[in-house]
């Protein structure tokens, strides 16, 4: 309503400056004048909108570097304080099931907050959530520095932030449509493509940068001379936890910076109508073969590959190679490299016509490399074998992404994406559960055969009872060729 009283302004203004006259001297002049003030005024605002609107993607681009700086922290923070010696010195059960409470509040919320997400107001919902997701880090903080520390606080904190971050995760990714959108109603040449790809890179670097930052938890490194030869580290665990939870608040922050996010507005109210909505995305997803097949593939992927990564890995670093924090920091860092390698890669190569058999390829290959852990490698290969998975991760998430997406029907994408992204968050606690009651039983090594034999069934399925392997290429991609 306001957007149109302002054009009836701005038209009441031209046509008062264009063609009123008046035989009274100075009346025709008077009009003008107000005009061409009315027009400055109207230019000012417009370009304070512009201002506004350009601001956004920076901060929500501040908004996912908070976010997954505090995730990279945490990554190596709490296997850490469970497994490492100065702390909690627990063995890989104990790990696999509390990785579990941080993995299974998604399962149980990850529908419902996809309905929140569209529901709600992005922004306010945004900052609401980087708040409460500040809380729990700042709590285990204050309970490390007390000498406080305990199993069943690490288990709340996991089931704190997992129930968190099942809401987060729908409305940061929807976001950026919106973001994107009102920027280029401005005139902005940047594309929906080009807002997700700065948003991903965003989310691996701000990983990665969190990851080295916390390695530095029991290891002191030295600079080299040019750079002045000074020390950095060790930095004492509550001290990055406190730094964790001081950057998920900056994230909230920044999020004030967005517009006002969209509100879609259904028919139906309450938790019937959800819970029917869901439904249909899961009736979409078994009435299609390639979703179907999407969605088992990312299950197995979060049980085998998810489970052994989160609790086979820092077991090995502890037990194989004798390393604490700045072993995880290594494996992780070395993991989202591979990941973050294999993405700018496909990216250059936008016409892939067999996507499902570069998937299935890459995981293969990914699975096999897994068998060398079952021998005391050197630390190197070992890291090797961690950027082979990484790379698989990468193409995996790609390929997988974009199939679903062309597959699933358009008015349920939204639904189709949360049931995709249900079926790797469902695998990973039962995956970390079940890994982590292995290795105590096999040992970090002779347990790798679990994680590549479960792989390498699930792919063969794959290749001969889906039509993934003998996918030809998606719509989009020979909509695109015939233009």
């Amino acid at each position: 309503m306001s957007d149109k009283m302002d054009d009836f302004i701005d038209e009441m203004a031209e046509d008062a400056a264009e063609d009123i006259s008046s035989p009274v001297s100075g009346v025709s002049e008077a009009i003008g004048a107000g005009a061409s003030l009315l027009a400055t005024a109207n230019h000012w605002r417009a370009r304070q909108l512009r201002r506004g609107v350009k601001i956004e993607l920076p901060a929500y681009l501040m908004v996912q570097l908070s976010w997954f700086m505090a995730f990279g922290l945490q990554m190596v923070l709490f296997p850490y304080l469970i497994t490492g010696r100065e702390h909690l010195h627990m063995d890989g059960l104990a790990l696999g099931l509390a990785n579990m409470a941080l993995s299974a509040p998604s399962v149980i919320f990850l529908l419902i907050g996809g309905v929140v997400a569209e529901r709600a107001d992005g922004k306010r919902l945004l900052i609401i959530l980087h708040l409460l997701a500040a809380a729990p880090a700042l709590f285990l903080a204050l309970a490390v520095a007390r000498g406080e520390l305990s199993y069943p606080a690490m288990i709340i904190y996991g089931l704190t932030i997992g129930t968190v971050g099942a809401f987060m995760m729908p409305a940061r990714d929807s976001i950026v449509n919106e973001v994107v959108e009102r920027r280029m109603r401005v005139g902005s040449g940047v594309t929906l493509q080009l807002g997700v790809t700065l948003a991903t890179m965003a989310q691996f670097l701000a990983q990665i940068g969190g990851l080295i930052v916390g390695g530095y938890a029991d290891k002191r490194t030295q600079m080299p001379d040019w750079l002045g030869g000074f020390g950095i580290g060790p930095i004492p665990a509550e001290q990055l936890l406190a730094i964790q939870g001081i950057i998920l608040a900056l994230g909230a922050g920044f999020a004030l910076w967005l517009g006002r996010g969209r509100q879609i507005v259904t028919g139906g109210k309450g938790i019937k109508s959800a819970l029917g909505d869901i439904a249909e995305g899961f009736h979409a997803v078994r009435s299609d073969g390639k979703l179907w097949a999407m969605t088992a593939l990312m299950f197995g992927v979060g049980i085998f590959v998810i489970g052994a990564f989160l609790v086979v890995l820092p077991i090995v670093n502890r037990d194989v190679y004798g390393f604490g924090s700045d072993g995880i920091r290594d494996m992780f860092v070395t993991f989202w490299m591979g990941a973050f390698v294999s993405s700018v890669v496909l990216s250059i190569f936008k016409r892939i016509k067999r996507q499902g058999r570069l998937l299935l390829i890459a995981q293969f290959l990914a699975s096999i490399s897994i068998l060398a852990m079952m021998w005391q490698v050197p630390h190197y290969v070992f890291l090797g074998i961690v950027f082979i998975w990484g790379l698989a991760a990468g193409i995996s998430i790609a390929m997988s992404r974009s199939i679903v997406q062309d597959a699933a029907p358009k008015e349920k994408l939204a639904r189709v994406l949360s049931i995709y992204q249900l079926g790797f968050m469902a695998g990973a606690p039962f995956g970390a559960a079940i890994m982590g009651a292995l290795v105590d039983l096999f040992g970090p090594q002779k347990i790798a055969i679990v994680p590549a034999g479960g792989m390498i069934t699930l792919i063969i399925w794959m290749v001969f009872f889906t039509p993934v392997w003998n996918m030809k290429g998606s719509a989009w991609l020979e909509h695109q060729e015939r233009n």
